[in-house]
């Protein structure tokens, strides 16, 4: 009877609607990597961009392009940690690119394969980023102490120069690898070192390695050319 029919429509659309909700989401968690990916190839052709129009009038500027990728494999609690990506050779990726995101750097390209390639991360004891003090445009070189995957320390910076909490440490103007300007980090806190003459800096990282899923490689063939030049010295 229809009392009957009425009971029996209710309970299958509730089961139905089960059904239809969880395929939905199933669905959309797939559709969600696709725009991830999509938004991942977008931000890559605008620091493209932006990178471009930046030095569009100024000949003294290398030229960087950006490739986007995804973090596949990552280790923040070693003493020596190391990401892998999932571009490689294939993708124009090689070996001493920078790896940076959107929040700051990451590393450095250690090796490549087809398909994959193997980055330094920051948070390894063989890792040296030439730095700058933004205000005070004073260079340096960042370097990790180990144990802590949020702090980073600053050398090379002169007991005399003006530091102040809070400030922020950049990429310099004369890395090969990276473009200047780019975020690394805050002085968290610094005193001076009469040993070394220079000062003690440990910074809060920008970054969240913890956290971090996509990256951007840095590909210049200014610095590449730059390289080989400089390499003729040593030979």
């Amino acid at each position: 009877n229809s009392f009957q029919n009425n009971i029996i429509l209710s309970n299958t659309n509730k089961y139905t609607g089960k059904v239809y909700q969880i395929s939905n989401n199933i669905t959309q968690y797939f559709k969600l990597q696709t725009i991830n990916n999509q938004l991942l190839n977008e931000n890559s052709k605008l620091y493209n961009r932006i990178s471009n129009n930046e030095i569009k009038d100024r000949d003294d500027e290398k030229k960087f392009n950006y490739i986007s990728s995804k973090i596949i494999n990552n280790s923040i609690f070693k003493r020596n940690n190391y990401l892998t990506i999932s571009k490689g050779e294939k993708h124009g990726i090689k070996e001493g690119m920078g790896v940076i995101c959107e929040n700051g750097v990451i590393g450095v390209v250690h090796s490549t394969s087809n398909n994959y390639s193997l980055i330094i991360s920051i948070l390894n004891k063989k890792s040296a980023i030439s730095i700058c003090l933004k205000k005070q445009n004073n260079y340096g070189s960042l370097k990790w102490s180990g144990f802590n995957y949020k702090i980073a320390n600053i050398e090379n910076i002169p007991n005399h120069v003006k530091t102040v909490i809070g400030d922020t440490i950049i990429t310099n103007g004369y890395s090969t690898i990276f473009p200047a300007g780019i975020n690394i980090g805050t002085i968290k806190s610094f005193k001076e070192n009469s040993e070394t003459g220079n000062k003690d800096i440990i910074i809060d990282l920008f970054t969240d390695f913890n956290q971090v899923k996509y990256v951007y490689v840095v590909k210049s063939e200014e610095s590449i050319e730059q390289l080989n030049l400089e390499s003729l010295i040593h030979e």
